[in-house]
């Protein structure tokens, strides 16, 4: 099996001195054929109505689609959830959370790490 993981891995150290079992991977498209990809976020939003409108008004603007949504912690002011949108590369991605970012209910966006 291959396991594929983030070039700032913690995992990734047990095998430094292993180079042959090391392979090169990115995201794109491949024979012709435009790939979609799942990008997973760490989201902390404000806790106020209308939210998860906005939260997926932006994303399907900028043809995203979301596949996976999970709260995860939810206080008085803030409720974080981990979503999983299906884009086109990670150029989509990016641009996807930019937009997330500057939005007012939005608190915070990262990439989730892989575990």
């Amino acid at each position: 099996g291959v396991t594929i993981h983030t070039k700032d891995c913690e995992t990734l150290e047990a095998f430094r001195d292993m180079p042959e079992r090391w392979i090169d991977v990115s995201w794109g498209a491949g024979h012709g054929v435009e790939a979609i990809m799942v990008g997973r976020l760490n989201i902390a939003l404000m806790d106020k109505p209308n939210t998860l409108g906005a939260l997926t008004t932006i994303i399907g603007k900028n043809n995203g689609n979301i596949i996976n949504i999970k709260i995860v912690n939810r206080d008085a002011d803030l409720f974080e959830i981990l979503l999983d949108i299906e884009v086109r590369d990670t150029s989509h991605l990016v641009d996807i959370i930019a937009s997330l970012r500057s939005h007012r209910v939005v608190h915070s966006v990262e990439r989730a790490k892989s575990r």
